[in-house]
């Protein structure tokens, strides 16, 4: 019981904190930041769900806070969606078109055209040799990069 009034307490003080460094509203703050944003970034319910049952919000409140940036959507909903959904985008991107890929590139805010010149790219790290012995993590990791590095403009 000492232990949740501690955590209450320390998630009320970052939640004071958080009004004062930003003007998001609670609500995005519990969809839009923490764990819940990256493990169900396209829905809101279960983003909110996850970050109040993991830990009261206290890392959405404290990734509001120490940058409010990072949780706005774009990189960290690219980076969920990619590792989410890699052997999809991995099927897409072989062939060239796919819902998953055109999702890719919306999550990311890239153009239409920049998925061939990820395609290029991605196909040049499935070549390697290295590709084989590589996690899901490193694969989504490497794909997650080559998206930014593109002239995508997620944030």
């Amino acid at each position: 019981m000492k232990k949740f009034a501690c955590l209450a307490a320390a998630s009320a003080a970052l939640l004071l904190a958080a009004g004062s460094a930003s003007a998001r509203e609670f609500a995005d703050i519990y969809t839009d930041c923490g764990l819940g944003a990256l493990i169900a970034p396209n829905n809101g319910a279960v983003a909110a769900v996850t970050n109040v049952t993991w830990d009261l919000g206290t890392t959405a409140i404290s990734s509001n806070a120490s940058s409010a940036d990072s949780c706005k959507g774009g990189k960290p909903k690219t980076a969920a969606f990619i590792f989410q959904q890699y052997a999809q985008i991995e099927k897409d991107l072989a062939q060239g078109q796919g819902k998953h890929l055109a999702a890719l590139m919306n999550i990311a805010g890239c153009e239409a055209d920049a998925a061939q010149t990820l395609r290029a790219n991605f196909a040049g790290s499935v070549a390697s040799p290295s590709y084989a012995t590589q996690t899901r993590y490193e694969r989504a990791e490497v794909l997650f990069n080559q998206v930014q590095q593109s002239t995508c403009q997620a944030s």
